[in-house]
């Protein structure tokens, strides 16, 4: 029911109270129809900001009106549209006239308007001055200007007579007026002291009720600014009942803060509950303690989770939405420390970080008073603000919760759009529920190639990432299909922009199959069942992927000095390399026959691989590569693929070290190379770079690799 009251609009019927109001309003309601009689009477209805006043004063108005008492006639009067004092009491007699007028026809059809002209010519002074009562209206007014005097004591009836015709009026009436004035804490201090004052005057009339709604604590500030002499006892003179709206029992709170949850942002599941419930109790409610800290709270959800919905975890949504509304200065505080707050625990800074020193930067201009709760709240959303340690395999049940400590979702969170670095959990559901679609599959790892992120690379590793956090979700009869729509398109996505290098480098397309492959078929598939797999998946796998799996799948029976590996953690039997390797044999012999093998990326790693199947002979690598020595072309195409780069930095023996790695272009051959005539090679390119027939940049990549070639000889290319 709360999202239809937007813009922190009061409840208007019982149907939606959330907080237990009703049997108070009822009783107030109660207590007003059994005033006879009243003069002027005053009624207040306490309470603090945001703790439903309004909304019981509507509760109230429907409990009156449901009453069907035809001698009770009420009126609102909307106290804060008005500005200055003059302004609100002009609006109040208004008010008075318009409801009278509706009621008693002529019997007051000057009246008020006579003590509107007559109190308002008083113009400035009435602020001040005015204080009129029946025992003595103008008591207040005996040490006014002569000036004043003439204009205030005309030819007509003065005001004391007008008020008291008006009050004879009313006398005589058996009918009741209730004036219901909200939203008193509004006004300016002196506009409520206004109001408090036409009450106690020229409010004070027979047959007239007030309800006034306001703030006591403030009022009272008030009135001690303002009169120190007078304290309470200013409120005292004027309200002859007062009644302090009940606090919402904090059950009611989060039943309400909950409800909204629920209401904007559906129903979680039983896995997300008890993070929800967690971060809940330890962040949003002790933040939430008034209905209007719940409405505020809703309408800031409303407009925040439906760009990101579902994209992120809940819990770290409502916590820290509820630290954006109420401590925004740890929100952003939270927000510029990213790289000091995602991921996990550094081992060697524990001492550092240890005790509450690591807090510091979170607590500057928060009230001491909320410096627990702060301290909490950090290390529910950042484990790595713990004093404790997480293994890695912590990381990516973080990851595939979308949680803010993950530094791929971190952004999402304060950008309200979706990070470049993660992909929309629709389109993760809908790659795990096609994984049997080959042609979807492709199709969107194809698109994943073409699209750029800010970093330059391809959305490919963010879908291969995504993937590899989700693997789990794969239904087990869908991933040999997966794996075979993956290994056929492996070479077309392994882009060169993907893969990582320099300081920062985590891995590259390949490397991610590998892990892919790993994690969906370790824990899942015997080692005879991941056999079969394999060998199906590989039948037309893209030469690069299928040179690559052969070849790991190959070394994980090499002898190594740490003794073999687990059968139980390889990838294939065994008796399953022979078939695999001659396979791979098969696919390279073609790409070498129909020319596409001199056109791959992967050229000088399939050589080496080439070589190494057939028992470390390179003599059928060399028969291919010996006679395309005297093609120009192919002499630029090896001088390009044996051009490498390492990155290095500085350590400053002697200084400051370097802040940035540095590129070195590499040339990755020498006298013991084999795939290819090393003397013959370099004879055919040093003809080339003189021929003076290459075009700048082929003239560059020849040029670039014999320098790195003889840095390499001279072992200067360090």
């Amino acid at each position: 029911m709360m999202s239809r009251f937007f813009n922190d609009s009061p409840i208007e019927s019982p149907v939606d109270d959330q907080y237990g109001i009703m049997p108070f309003a009822r009783s107030l309601a109660k207590s007003i129809l059994g005033i006879k009689d009243p003069v002027g009477t005053t009624i207040a209805l306490n309470g603090a900001w945001g703790a439903g006043k309004s909304s019981a004063v509507n509760l109230i108005r429907g409990e009156l009106e449901k009453a069907d008492d035809e001698t009770l006639i009420i009126s609102d009067f909307k106290c804060w549209w008005y500005r200055g004092e003059e302004a609100l009491a002009l609006a109040f007699l208004q008010n008075l006239h318009a409801m009278l007028s509706d009621t008693l026809k002529d019997k007051v059809k000057d009246l008020v308007p006579k003590l509107g002209r007559g109190l308002l010519q008083a113009g400035p002074v009435i602020g001040a001055a005015l204080s009129l009562t029946p025992a003595g209206i103008f008591a207040p007014l005996a040490g006014a200007s002569a000036n004043f005097t003439k204009r205030f004591f005309s030819d007509e009836d003065t005001l004391e007579k007008t008020f008291h015709k008006l009050s004879n009026v009313l006398k005589e009436e058996n009918r009741r007026f209730l004036i219901i004035i909200d939203d008193i804490d509004r006004l300016s201090p002196d506009e409520t002291l206004a109001i408090f004052r036409m009450v106690k005057s020229v409010g004070r009339l027979p047959n007239v009720i007030y309800l006034l709604v306001f703030d006591r604590a403030l009022a009272d500030q008030v009135v001690a600014d303002r009169y120190p002499s007078e304290g309470s006892h200013f409120l005292e003179k004027i309200i002859q009942a007062a009644f302090e709206l009940p606090t919402p029992l904090r059950t009611d709170l989060n039943r309400a803060i909950l409800s909204a949850i629920e209401t904007t942002c559906g129903s979680p599941n039983e896995t997300q509950l008890k993070r929800i419930l967690n971060l809940f109790h330890d962040i949003v409610a002790p933040y939430l303690t008034t209905p209007r800290h719940v409405a505020r709270f809703q309408n800031a959800i409303s407009v925040t989770w439906p760009a990101i919905a579902g994209e992120i975890s809940l819990a770290d949504f409502i916590a820290l939405e509820t630290l954006r509304l109420y401590e925004p200065s740890l929100f952003q505080a939270i927000r510029s420390n990213k790289v000091n707050l995602c991921g996990l625990q550094d081992r060697h800074g524990r001492g550092e970080r240890g005790g509450d020193s690591r807090f510091e930067p979170y607590l500057r201009g928060i009230e001491e008073q909320r410096h627990e709760t702060v301290r909490i709240a950090l290390q529910r959303l950042f484990p790595r603000m713990e004093q404790m340690g997480y293994s890695n395999g912590f990381r990516a049940l973080w990851d595939a919760d979308r949680r803010v400590c993950v530094e791929a979702h971190f952004d999402t969170y304060f950008r309200l759009s979706l990070s470049d670095e993660t992909l929309s959990m629709d389109a993760i559901n809908e790659l795990i529920n096609r994984a049997n679609d080959r042609d979807f599959l492709q199709a969107a790892f194809r698109d994943a190639a073409r699209e750029r992120r800010r970093t330059g690379t391809s959305m490919v590793p963010v879908l291969l990432d995504e993937l590899n956090t989700h693997a789990t979700r794969v239904e087990r009869h869908n991933i040999e299909p997966l794996l075979t729509a993956l290994f056929e398109i492996h070479d077309e996505i392994d882009l060169k922009i993907d893969q990582e290098r320099g300081f920062l480098a985590t891995g590259d397309t390949t490397l991610r199959y590998h892990w892919l492959i790993r994690r969906m078929t370790n824990e899942r598939f015997n080692l005879d069942e991941r056999t079969n797999l394999y060998m199906t998946a590989t039948e037309n796998a893209s030469l690069g992927w299928l040179v690559n799996f052969t070849a790991s799948a190959r070394d994980d029976y090499r002898e190594r000095s740490e003794g073999p590996r687990r059968e139980e953690d390889c990838l294939t039997r065994e008796d399953a390399i022979a078939p695999l390797v001659e396979r791979t044999l098969t696919a390279i012999r073609a790409a070498a026959a129909d020319g596409s093998l001199l056109q791959h990326q992967d050229l000088i790693r399939i050589l080496y691989r080439w070589r190494d199947f057939m028992d470390n002979d390179p003599a059928e690598v060399r028969a291919w590569t010996d006679p395309l020595l005297l093609d120009d072309q192919a002499l630029l195409v090896f001088a390009r693929e044996l051009t490498g780069e390492s990155w290095s930095m500085g350590m400053g023996v002697e200084g400051l070290g370097d802040r940035v790695s540095q590129r070195h272009i590499r040339a990755q051959i020498d006298e013991n190379t084999d795939i290819l005539d090393v003397d013959r090679f370099r004879t055919q390119l040093e003809r080339l770079q003189s021929s003076e027939q290459l075009d700048e940049q082929s003239q560059k990549t020849v040029d670039d690799f014999l320098s790195a070639w003889d840095r390499r000889r001279s072992g200067t290319d360090d």
